[in-house]
This record gives C-alpha cells, structure tokens and sequence, in this order.
C-alpha cells in the first residue's frame, strides 16, 4: 500500500473516532443528535412493527380458540337438547300409557271378573279376518273364545293362541256376532262387521222396534263372553225394509281397533274366581 492511501485510511479512522468522541460526550449530556434521532426512529419503528405482529397473531389465535370453543359448546348444547327432547318424549309416553292404565284400573273395578292386560303387537288384515296379535297365550291362562276388550269399549274375541301369543277376531270382521242391546230402548240383536267396512252391523232387528240414530249399543251379557254393558259403538243410521220383517242398522264401533295399544282379555265369572 503507498503512502497516499495509508494517509487516506488514517484519516478516515480519525474522522470515525471523532465522530464517535462527539457522540459519547453530547450523549453523556443528554443532547439527542440526529443519529439519535435516527437510531430512536429506527428502532421505534422496529418495536412498532413488532408490537402490531405479535398483537395481531395473538388477536387472530384468541379469535380461533373462541371459535373453536363455540362450535364445541355449540355441540355440546345440541346434543343436550336431544337429550332432553328424547327425554320430554319419553316423560310423554309415560304420562299417556298412565293415563291409559288408570282408565284400566277404573274398568277393572268391575265386580268378580278377573282381566289380563296386553300389548297390540301387530294387526292381521286378510281375506280370512279382520285381527289384531297379541303379546299373551296359552302360559298366561289364555284360550279361544275369550273376550277382548278396552276402556273404550268390546275389541272383539280370541281366536287362536300360542304359547307367548294370541289372535283376535275383532268386532268389524264379518264372521264376529255378537250379542247386543240397544241402551235406550233395551232392543236386542247380533252385532256383525260388514265385507270390506270400518263400520259394523246389528242384524235381527224387528222393523218395528225403537231404534233411532245415535243410539248407544252395550253388550248384552248373554253367554257371557263379554260383561253386560260393555260399549260397542253408536248407531249410525237405521234403514228400514219394506219387504222384511227386520230393518238394517248400522253401528260405528266404539273402539278404532288400528289404534289399540293395549287390551284386556276378560275371563268369566266363575273361571275369575278360580283362577284369582
């Protein structure tokens, strides 16, 4: 290195050191220079920036935990709700099955005859009967013939059973006949379901007896399949003819059999008490 730029290096070096002397001494008297100016904008700056990054990354984490936490909550509160609705339906059916058993228990006061409750399990409908099935048989005391019955009124007769279950021939099938007396007028007649109807018939009505529409028809007890004054439905309409000796009447049972839950098989008098 020549001698020209040895001088240059060393008198930049001093300029440096007295750049830096004059630094110090302003600094120590607390005089703020431009450098300090710049160096306190530069790192303000720096602070700034950094202070907003970590302000917003913690603001959008917080918001993200938020989120997450709701739609957990939100979950969770869902499916308490179905808990509790499920909850509130059972409650329901609890409440209705009670109301349905405590109309069981007031037809059970029915002096000396012996009843055994059970479930509607299914409903035959065929060209050979109109039926429903039942959750008890032949282990539960049951045989053919036995009446069936609701709160509601006659449901109709058992016509075959197994071990754990039975049939049941009811009121609005052709074949059923049952014996039946008008309430208000005491005129008697067998009561039949019609081919292909909701709505059932009281057949060997003399034309000249009183029978008017809306009319109660009980059971009359005869044979004792059924206790005397059991409901069997309403009469409907009363059509007389000319020709005969008997009019026609027709009668709406009482009892929607497609809406039976629950039956009660009555036993009679003297089997009641032998069985009791």
């Amino acid at each position: 290195m020549g001698t020209r730029s040895k001088f240059t290096v060393f008198a930049l070096a001093t300029f440096v050191v007295c750049l830096l002397a004059l630094y110090i001494h302003s600094h120590r008297k607390g005089q703020t220079g431009r450098i300090d100016n710049f160096l306190i904008s530069l790192g303000g700056g720096l602070q700034r920036n950094v202070f907003y990054f970590t302000h917003g990354t913690r603001t959008i984490a917080d918001h993200y935990l938020l989120l997450v936490n709701a739609k957990q909550r939100s979950e969770e509160l869902t499916r308490e709700v179905a808990e509790l609705q499920s909850k509130v339906a059972a409650l329901q059916e609890v409440g209705k099955e009670n109301d349905r058993l405590r109309a069981s228990l007031d037809f059970k006061k029915l002096e000396g005859v012996k009843l055994v409750s059970a479930h509607v399990v299914g409903h035959d409908v065929s060209n050979d009967y109109v039926g429903i099935r039942i959750d008890k048989g032949t282990r539960d005391g049951l045989r053919e013939g036995l009446g069936v019955v609701s709160p509601q009124g006659v449901v109709g007769r058992i016509l075959r059973t197994s071990d754990a279950f039975s049939t049941v021939i009811t009121v609005i099938d052709p074949t059923s006949n049952i014996d039946g007396v008008i309430q208000r007028s005491r005129t008697r007649g067998i009561v039949s379901g019609q081919l292909n109807s909701m709505k059932v018939r009281m057949r060997y009505v003399d034309r000249l007896e009183d029978v008017v529409a809306g009319d109660t028809v009980v059971s009359s007890g005869f044979g004792w399949v059924f206790p005397a004054g059991l409901l069997i439905g309403y009469v409907m309409d009363v059509i007389p003819s000319p020709n005969s000796i008997v009019q026609s009447v027709i009668v709406k049972p009482a009892v929607d059999i497609y809406r039976l839950e629950e039956v009660l098989i009555a036993f009679p008098p003297a089997e009641s008490k032998a069985v009791s």
